[in-house]
């Protein structure tokens, strides 16, 4: 019968192992890849915002545009290599759908609002200057949530969205490199 001081002992030894096991599992799980799309100072590369992605998801940009003043929503879907694919572009007519001529384009206007789908372009980043919220008041519509960029990123700075495979522990890193910018 073994004694108490070495049955503690056991029992100390045995949750030792349990706690690196779990240690050595969440180290492993935390340098897997995991996808994002990230929002960076296009001059700095200081990333601003970022969330995790799957493959082949699907997201647009909405923002209204600087010269007409209507909405435009560019639809965007992840590519492969790190890449980004725009796929087409909505937008918002003053006109109510009138006066809209696109030789050899799909589209279609219902409410005001004209369609371009069918794009294909490959595209390393999407590059943008951030607006203020009243006037373009940029916009990323994905998982069914819309985030309103300037509550991230301040108006007037030259921004990329970027697609990249990072670590799952990257988040950290970058919540402490925003930190200290």
């Amino acid at each position: 019968m073994p004694s108490g001081k070495r049955g503690q002992r056991s029992r100390t030894l045995r949750s030792g192992i349990v706690i690196a096991l779990i240690l050595v599992a969440l180290a492993f799980y935390l340098s897997s890849p995991r996808d994002f799309l990230q929002l960076e100072n296009n001059e700095t590369h200081v990333p601003l915002f970022w969330l995790g992605v799957e493959g082949d998801e699907a997201f647009s940009l909405a923002f209204k545009h600087s010269y007409d003043k209507a909405m435009y929503i560019e639809h965007y879907r992840i590519g492969e290599g790190g890449t980004i694919l725009f796929t087409g572009i909505s937008f918002k007519s003053d006109l109510n759908g009138q006066g809209f001529i696109f030789p050899d384009a799909d589209y279609r206007l219902s409410k005001g609002w004209g369609e371009f789908k069918g794009a294909h372009k490959v595209m390393k980043s999407i590059r943008f200057i951030m607006g203020s919220p009243d006037q373009a008041n940029h916009t990323l519509l994905i998982h069914n949530k819309s985030y309103f960029l300037t509550r991230y990123v301040k108006p007037g700075t030259p921004v990329a969205f970027r697609f990249l495979k990072r670590a799952r522990f990257f988040p950290c890193i970058w919540s402490v490199e925003k930190w200290m910018n």
